[in-house]
C-alpha cells in the first residue's frame, strides 16, 4: 500500500479550468452517473469520470479513513461544492467495482464474478486497505487457483496468466502454484488464452513457466517409463507382467487429445485414477492391482509437492 496516497491530488482549482466547455459537458454527464448522489459530500476523479459519494462509505479505507480525518486546506479544489480528490494513477473499471461494492452490495453478491471484477476489487482494497474487500477478493482467487492443487477445475484455466501478474502486483503468492500449473495445460498452438500468455507474463515469470513445463515433460516421462529417479520418487513393486501392462495402459490413458486446447492434466488424470480405479486395465494379480493403486495414490502426493518447486517458487 506504499504510495496509495501519492495521486491524491488537492491543488486549487483554476478558474479558467472551470469556465471551460469542456468542464461543462463533463458536469452533464457526472450528474447522470449512479454514483453521483446530491447528498454526497465529497467527489473523487479518475481518469476523466467523477463521483459525488460520502466520506462516510470511504471511511471502510484505512487510507481514505485516515486522510479525511486531516484537516482540509481552505483552497482545496473543489467539484460541485465538494473537495474533489484526483486519483490520477487508478482505473475508473477498478473504482466503479468498489463503489458498486460499497453503495449496491446485494447487486454486488448478486452477479457473475469475472476475473476483471476480482482483479480490480484486489488492487483498490490492496492499495486503500479495505479488509473486508480484499477477504472478498482473496476467496475469490482462491476459489479458481487453490492452494490445494488437487482441487484445481477448469475454472483455473482463464486468466491464468493474469493471475500471475495479479498475484505478483498485489502479493498473494498461494495461487502461484495453481495459476503457472493451469497455464502448462493450456496448449499454446491453439486459438486460446495460452497462446497469447506471453504478452502477458513478465520475462522471470516466463522463464518460471518454461522451466516448470520441461520439469512436468519430464515428470511424466518417468511415469510412464518407471525410471523416477526423482527425489522422493514413488514406487511400488508389482510383478513383470503386470508392470508391462501398466505401463501400456497409463501410455494410453494419458496421451492428450490433439484436437484439444488442453496437454495432459497430469495430476487430475492420476486423481481420477487413484480415486476411481484404472478403466480397461486388467492385472494378473491382485496384489499387483492393490499395488498399482497405491503406486497411482503416491504419484499424485509426489506431483502435487513437486509443482511449486517446478516453477521455481519454493526451493
Amino acid at each position: 500500500m506504499h504510495g496509495a496516497d501519492e495521486d491524491m491530488q488537492t491543488s486549487p482549482p483554476s478558474a479558467k479550468r472551470q469556465r471551460t466547455s469542456h468542464c461543462r459537458k463533463s458536469e452533464s454527464l457526472i450528474e447522470q452517473s449512479q454514483f453521483w448522489f446530491a447528498d454526497g459530500d465529497i467527489v473523487i476523479g479518475v481518469e476523466g469520470q467523477s463521483w459525488k459519494i460520502h466520506r462516510s462509505k470511504l471511511m471502510c479505507s484505512v487510507i481514505f479513513a485516515d486522510m479525511l480525518e486531516l484537516p482540509q486546506p481552505a483552497n482545496i479544489e473543489r467539484m460541485d461544492g465538494c473537495p474533489l480528490v484526483s486519483l490520477s494513477q487508478d482505473s475508473a473499471n477498478d473504482w466503479l467495482v468498489v463503489l458498486t461494492w460499497m453503495y449496491q452490495r446485494e447487486k454486488f453478491n448478486s452477479q457473475t464474478v469475472v476475473f476483471d471484477t476480482i482483479a480490480g476489487a484486489l488492487r483498490l482494497s490492496n492499495k486503500y486497505d479495505i479488509p473486508d474487500l480484499r477477504q472478498w477478493s482473496m476467496r475469490q482467487l482462491f476459489l479458481r487457483w487453490p492452494q490445494d492443487l488437487t482441487k484445481m477445475t477448469y475454472a483455473a484455466f482463464p486468466h491464468a496468466a493474469e493471475a500471475i501478474c495479479l498475484a505478483r502486483e498485489c502479493n498473494v503468492p498461494e495461487i502461484l502454484p495453481a495459476s503457472f500449473y493451469a497455464l502448462s495445460i493450456l496448449r499454446w498452438s491453439h486459438l486460446s488464452e495460452g497462446g497469447q500468455s506471453h504478452l502477458q507474463l513478465s520475462s522471470s515469470d516466463l522463464r518460471c513457466f518454461i522451466v516448470g513445463r520441461e520439469h512436468l515433460q519430464d515428470h511424466l516421462y518417468a511415469i510412464l517409463t518407471g525410471k523416477d529417479e526423482r527425489p522422493g520418487g514413488h514406487t511400488t513393486a508389482i510383478c513383470a507382467g503386470c508392470e508391462n501392462a501398466s505401463r501400456t495402459w497409463l501410455s494410453s490413458s494419458l496421451k492428450p487429445d490433439a484436437s484439444s486446447p488442453y496437454a495432459v492434466w497430469l495430476l487430475r488424470s492420476l486423481q481420477i485414477f487413484a480415486a476411481n480405479g484404472c478403466p480397461g486395465l486388467s492385472l494378473h494379480h491382485s496384489r499387483c492391482d492393490v499395488n498399482f493403486r497405491l503406486r497411482i495414490s503416491g504419484f499424485v502426493q509426489d506431483l502435487h509437492e513437486a509443482i511449486p518447486r517446478y516453477f521455481m517458487l519454493r526451493a
